[in-house]
């Protein structure tokens, strides 16, 4: 490898990276083959496209092995396919963390909704309720609609899953009764607000 005479960075080669990428192959392929998840099987080219992203960036920046023969190469190639793979694991179990946690989100909604109901419930509103539930139902859906996940409501009430789903389900009735009672006055006031069509100080002749 040689340096830019003006800033000093190393130069990698086609040559030189082809060569590093032929020697670390076969570990790279068994980093990934030990710990991409089955169900990631299909984000096996990017795994190792990007690994060697990393390794022609880490070669360019004067980082690596300190002997840069074959098997410390290798070595070091494996433990950055590795990291990938844990970092592609961690990134997708956010992801479907992220789309659970809305998932639990939409169906709080609709469960506090009837018929006579629009389909999105204020958010304030909705907090309101739930602030009014007894303590095992408020602190359930409260957490919920965090951004909790089920799993994590249970393993921090030191509950079973089943009664997490217990609580949101009851929670969930009682929501929906403040909800009818909230339209109910609503419509009473509504209808107290209409203004009588005769004024009462007016005299009808016939």
């Amino acid at each position: 490898m040689r340096r830019n005479e003006v800033t000093g960075i190393k130069i990698v080669t086609e040559s030189e990276f082809l060569k590093v990428v032929t020697g670390t192959k076969r570990a790279v392929l068994g980093a990934i083959r030990a710990h991409l998840s089955p169900d990631l099987v299909h984000a096996i080219d990017d795994v190792s496209q990007e690994t060697y992203m990393r390794i022609y960036r880490a070669l360019s920046s004067g980082k690596g092995p300190s002997v840069p023969d074959e098997d410390s190469l290798s070595s070091w190639a494996y433990v950055i396919a590795r990291n990938e793979c844990l970092r592609l694991r961690s990134r997708e179990q956010k992801s479907k963390r992220n789309q659970d946690v809305a998932s639990d989100l939409v169906l709080l909604q609709q469960w506090t909704q009837n018929d006579s109901q629009e389909k999105n419930l204020e958010l304030s509103h909705l907090e309101e309720m739930i602030a009014r539930l007894e303590s095992p139902f408020s602190e359930t859906l409260g957490m919920l609609l965090e951004g909790y996940s089920l799993k994590e409501i249970a393993e921090r009430h030191r509950v079973a899953l089943g009664t997490v789903k217990s609580r949101i389900y009851r929670g969930r009735e009682k929501l929906r009764e403040f909800s009818t009672e909230n339209s109910q006055r609503k419509k009473d006031a509504d209808i107290r607000n209409v203004d009588d069509p005769l004024d009462k100080d007016e005299v009808v002749s016939i």
